[in-house]
Order: structure tokens, then sequence, then C-alpha cells
């Protein structure tokens, strides 16, 4: 890595080393490997993702991905921040990207994730707090920055249940949605948080994301049952109600709740094994008429 390249991700990332991280599989562009990253930093020096070589080593601000590339990849519009590029033959991490594509919902890939020396400071992709804060006090706040912390360190059992219920369409259906509108939702908090919105003054901004998470809580708690991480979620929306100035420590806290979330929802789905069904299918039958 490169610290002139992404000051503030490489920093981030090094201060959550050593980790041990699972990996994903690309859904529409192809040919790269992720894992979600513990920290947020803002878009440095930004990157069409499309024209970057195999090897090259990124992170993904708007939906937190730190990404390995192993080949071309397919249409996708977005800029990243390059953090790196492996050097020599990289037909062993084509080979285990090839593998983490097959076996995705079929198993864990875990990895270990370690650096050479310690990051040298915090990323600061959001505002932190001020120490004189009131909301600083509130333990509605303390019980946030718990749920974040426990969430990065294993699966919730919410989840665990979830995978575990049987019936029509279950697990799949409430299993793909609740994925969907987490990983919709941290985008969304991330967008409230990131230099997009910097215009909008923070109490609006506590207001916009409160109004966000309500309107997810209906499909997360009322459609896919996580009621777990429904509590967390609404006491983060009742906050920023009653501490709108909270926002930007808030809206941290939530994104990368909401994106471990997704993370550990998106284990359980075989995006492969799903698509070559609808191949197969459609090729049964000749399309959709």
């Amino acid at each position: 890595m490169a610290r002139d390249l992404a000051p503030l991700a490489i920093a981030g990332l090094l201060d959550s080393l050593p980790a041990r991280i699972d990996i994903h599989c690309a859904k529409i562009a192809g040919r790269h490997i992720f894992w979600h990253a513990p920290f947020i930093a803002p878009l440095e020096q930004g990157r069409d993702v499309t024209a970057l070589p195999a090897g090259t080593f990124l992170y993904w601000p708007e939906r937190q991905f730190l990404e390995l590339i192993y080949g071309d990849l397919q249409a996708e519009s977005a800029q990243v921040s390059v953090l790196g590029r492996l050097r020599g033959d990289v037909g062993w991490l084509r080979a285990l990207g090839e593998h983490v594509t097959r076996r995705q919902g079929h198993e864990v890939i875990w990895a270990e994730l370690t650096a050479g020396q310690p990051g040298a400071s915090k990323a600061a992709g959001l505002q932190d707090a001020r120490p004189e804060a009131a909301w600083l006090r509130d333990k509605r706040y303390a019980a946030l920055r718990q749920a974040r912390i426990a969430i990065w360190q294993s699966e919730p059992d919410c989840i665990k249940r979830l995978a575990s219920r049987r019936g029509i369409m279950l697990p799949y259906g409430p299993l793909s949605m609740a994925e969907g509108e987490f990983r919709k939702l941290q985008e969304l908090l991330w967008r409230l948080g990131s230099p997009l919105a910097m215009d909008i003054p923070p109490a609006e901004r506590g207001r916009h994301a409160a109004f966000l998470i309500d309107a997810f809580l209906s499909r997360i708690v009322g459609l896919c049952g996580l009621h777990e991480s429904g509590a967390v979620l609404e006491q983060a929306a009742a906050l920023l109600r009653d501490h709108p100035d909270a926002a930007p420590a808030v809206l941290k806290e939530a994104i990368l709740y909401a994106g471990r979330m997704a993370a550990w929802l998106d284990l359980y789905i075989p995006w492969h094994t799903l698509n070559e069904r609808v191949v197969d299918v459609q090729g049964a039958q000749g399309g959709m008429s």
C-alpha cells in the first residue's frame, strides 16, 4: 500500500488490523472479491473502478467495501479510492475469486488480515463528537456503540434464528429481503453523512436519518422479523430525534451497524448457484413471454 494514495482509508485499515475477515463474491461487476470495512473514510483521489487493472486493492466508500480485483470487470459505475496494487502474477487471486464465487452461501470463507506496521491515525470520514455534547451522556448512544462493536465481533443471534426458519419461501425470502434492506439503509445513511450532504445542517441530517431508519424498520422487523437489530436502529432514530446535533456521530455508528448486518446476511445467499438456476430455467422456457 502507498499511504499517499488514500491516507485516510489506509490509516483506518491499518488501525483495524489484525482482523479476521469474511470474503464475499461480487454480484454484478464480476471478477473481484470484497470484505466489509470496519471504518468510514471519504473518497480520496477517486478513480473509475472499471479502469483499474487486475491486482488493484481498493476502498469503495459508498458501500464500505475493501476489494481486490482479479480480472476485467463488467459494466459498473463507481468512484473508488486506490490503496495499492499486488506485485507479480495474480493467478492465485483469480483462483481464490472463482472459488469464492462458487462457494458463496455454501460456506463462509475466512481470511486473516495483518500488517507489518500499525496505523498512524484513525480515519475521519465523519466528524467526531465534541466532548461537551449532551447526547454523549445519553445511554442510547452508548448502547448503539456497544451494538456496533458486538456485531463486528460475531454474527448476531437474530440472523441465526432467521436462517433456521422453515416454511413457504423461508428462510430465503426474508434473508434476501433483509440483506437488500440493510444494504440500502447503509448506503442512504452514508450519503447523509458524506461530503455529498455537507450543505445540509447537522440537525436536519439527523431528522432525515431518523425518517429513513423508521421507514426501513417496517421491512426489517415487520416482514423479516429481525427484532433485536430493529430495536438497535429504533433507539438510534429516537436519539436522532431527541438530539439532532448528534447526527454525525450517530450516523457513523448506524452506517457501520447496517453495513455489517448486510454482510452477515449476505453470507447465507448462494448467489452463483441461484444465478445458474435462473439461467437454466430461462433456457428451458425460452425466456418469459
